[in-house]
């Protein structure tokens, strides 16, 4: 056995090693999860499986990358040639693409979300109501459908879950609504799976949902393509749905399946994840079993004890106590504030302390926050105090509007069907609106090919650019960068007048970016599929410093993974964890806010601050007092903090006499 099996712990070897059929592994969080998926794979290897009949699925590509790579690295000299890293949804796109004899959409565009949205908004229209008078809202018509793809419920529960938060189904008011209301969404629906037939469109959803469907139904193309692997890895199993369930299933037979997750940090139950499936894994998987690890080699124990505590709150089963590998530490600090640019400036100072005092990196510091406008405060006394930092979470490189707007060409020679991305490129330039954009998009849509698209183009009273731009890329199908750069050089005039009052200077710069992801495809096609798959680039990188050191500015939903020495945990404040939402929706949703918390809790290594309004100490609302999880936290897992102005509220309520604290809100105390 290799260097890599023999530095596991017991419960690493025990699966890692694991000879049955099907295994779940429980993974607590810092438990070394990425490691035993890594030490699978190398004792599957070093048993003589073959590297290509193993597949690791993960749910960023980052990441499913990152722990092919590692295995590589940790069996350097043994050949790993034909080893993957994917995600469900690459997986199943590549499954479409490769096997023409049993998916009939291998030559269709994949569009993301916006585009989806665009789709949803022709077919609604404009000021469309339902039968109670209400605007039909776009958004609210692409949720539901989303969310009966990858659940596997019926549109009625759909509705209720998204238009109604959830609401109870004894509600009469809420059932008669759905039922009004429910052929008008049905309608919809209907209709946009039929424009995206006509167009040669697959969502984001499809992916999954056709691969399922058809090697369900489908027994010789089950038993063709489940017999491509031996073993299938899959990590972060708490994020699966039931769709990917369905999907895994045609491959129980033939293959055997190590799945490894933590349902204490499942938070994707507004994307139908269920984490409840993995503690019937053993009854939904058949020949399967479970083991658990527990040992987590990330936190010093009083982080730990905080995090065990939060869960044993819960009224579901986590069954998680973590043990420190590494010992005893420092309590966490629980800082009360009295406002948000208390907190900002109390946050940026202690990272300043890290840096100048205990010759800390700003790296070994990280924020987190619920979401990225959570973060805008402690961004601003960042700059204000030159504190270099990137920001994880929010709209990444391949959602801007330049960089969309540079692809929708790109798009067309990939599928010259694509009619929003001849939208998208037709409106960019001076005299085409949505009527002209419309005309000419149908006098191209039908041409035989593209060469005959760019021919009429060249006929018509429009830009010459808009031909120019096509011809100067239709040859360049398989050199993406240099399609990106001469794309660039025609259309950059038109795109400086544009951005010309929002930061054209720094969205320049972003081609590069592009020009350097784009090496990694070999076509076209396959460049737009990757990017509308999985957007890389997901930060922005503002601030001085060197670009190798800086501050981690978070949302909690993109800190899966990450960690750091110092973690800061913004606003843990009454209604915002959980959020009156969460409240408002039951104990399902409180239960995915506290699982939130729990992730955020465990990104620290040394030093843990979670700060809080000194208002939610003293909240009057009964529900406010049950609800916030930290109000009722044991006094010994905590050292507790009051800034300055906040002492001053904290003076007054424990002095005895209550005072009404609204009348201060306009008063500067500084």
């Amino acid at each position: 056995m290799n260097d890599l099996q023999d530095n596991l712990n017991a419960e690493q070897r025990l699966a890692a090693q694991f000879t049955g059929k099907h295994l779940m592994v429980l993974a607590g969080a810092g438990t070394g999860k990425t490691r035993t998926i890594i030490a699978r794979a190398s004792f599957l290897l070093s048993s003589g499986v073959s590297p290509s009949r193993i597949l690791i699925l993960s749910f960023t590509r980052k990441s499913a990358r990152e722990i092919v790579e590692r295995i590589k690295a940790d069996l350097s000299g043994k050949s790993t040639e034909g080893l993957k890293g994917q995600t469900f949804h690459s997986w199943c796109m590549e499954l479409i693409q490769q096997n023409r004899n049993i998916f009939s959409q291998s030559d269709f565009t994949l569009i993301d979300e916006d585009d989806r949205e665009s789709c949803f908004k022709l077919i609604c229209g404009k000021n469309l109501k339902d039968k109670e008078n209400h605007t039909v809202k776009v958004k609210n018509v692409v949720d539901i459908y989303s969310y009966c793809i990858n659940t596997s419920v019926s549109l009625s529960t759909a509705m209720r879950i998204i238009l109604f938060d959830n609401a109870d189904m004894s509600d009469k008011v809420v059932t008669e609504s759905i039922e009004k209301n429910k052929p008008i969404y049905a309608d919809l629906i209907r209709k946009y799976i039929v424009y995206k037939n006509k167009r040669r469109y697959l969502d984001y959803d499809d992916l999954l949902l056709i691969v399922a469907r058809i090697l369900k139904a489908n027994a010789g193309a089950r038993d063709f393509v489940s017999k491509k692997y031996d073993h299938i890895l899959v990590d972060e199993m708490q994020d699966t749905n039931p769709l990917q369930y369905q999907l895994l299933s045609s491959f129980y037979e033939n293959c055997h399946l190590f799945c490894v997750g933590d349902d204490a940090q499942s938070i994707y139950g507004f994307r139908g994840a269920d984490f409840k499936s993995m503690h019937h894994f053993t009854e939904i998987v058949p020949d399967s079993t479970q083991q658990k690890l527990t040992l987590n080699y990330r936190s010093t124990q009083e982080i730990l004890d905080l995090s065990n505590w939060l869960l044993k709150q819960s009224s579901l089963s986590y069954e998680k106590d973590l043990v420190a590998f590494r010992g005893k530490g420092l309590i966490p600090l629980l800082v009360h504030w009295e406002n948000e640019w208390e907190e900002a400036n109390d946050v940026t100072d202690r990272i300043i302390e890290s840096v100048m005092k205990r010759n800390e990196l700003y790296i070994d510091n990280m924020v987190l926050s619920r979401s990225v406008w959570g973060l805008k405060k402690t961004e601003a006394c960042c700059i204000k105090k030159k504190i270099p930092y990137t920001i994880f979470g929010g709209s990444g490189l391949m959602q801007s509007r330049h960089i969309r707007d540079l692809a929708a060409p790109l798009r067309i020679i990939a599928n010259f069907h694509d009619e929003l991305a001849w939208m998208r490129f037709l409106m960019l330039w001076p005299g085409i609106g949505e009527v002209t954009a419309s005309k000419i998009i149908g006098y191209v849509i039908d041409k035989a090919n593209l060469e005959e698209c760019i021919y009429t183009l060249m006929g018509l009273n429009i830009p010459k650019e808009i031909s120019e731009t096509l011809l100067a890329i239709s040859d360049l199908q398989y050199n993406v960068s240099e399609a990106i750069a001469e794309a660039l050089r025609v259309m950059e005039k038109r795109l400086a007048e544009i951005y010309k009052d929002n930061n054209w200077e720094s969205r320049k710069n972003d081609f590069e970016l592009l020009q350097e992801v784009a090496l990694d495809t070999v076509s076209i096609a396959e460049f737009v599929s990757e990017y509308v798959l999985d957007p890389k680039l997901e930060t922005t990188r503002k601030g001085g410093g060197k670009d190798e050191d800086h501050v981690i500015l978070s949302t909690i939903h993109s800190a899966k993974g990450l960690e750091a020495k110092n973690c800061y945990v913004l606003n843990v404040s009454t209604f915002s964890f959980p959020s009156k939402k969460a409240i408002l929706n039951g104990e399902e949703s409180i239960e995915e806010e506290r699982r939130c918390l729990y992730v955020a809790l465990t990104r620290a290594k040394d030093r843990l601050c979670v700060y809080r309004d000194i208002h939610s100490v003293h909240a009057d609302s009964k529900i406010q007092s049950e609800s916030y999880f930290l109000n009722s936290l044991d006094e010994k897992l905590v050292q507790k903090v009051v800034l300055p102005h906040a002492q001053y509220f904290e003076d007054t309520f424990y002095g005895g006499e209550k005072i009404d604290i609204d009348i201060y809100d306009d008063f500067d105390f500084s």
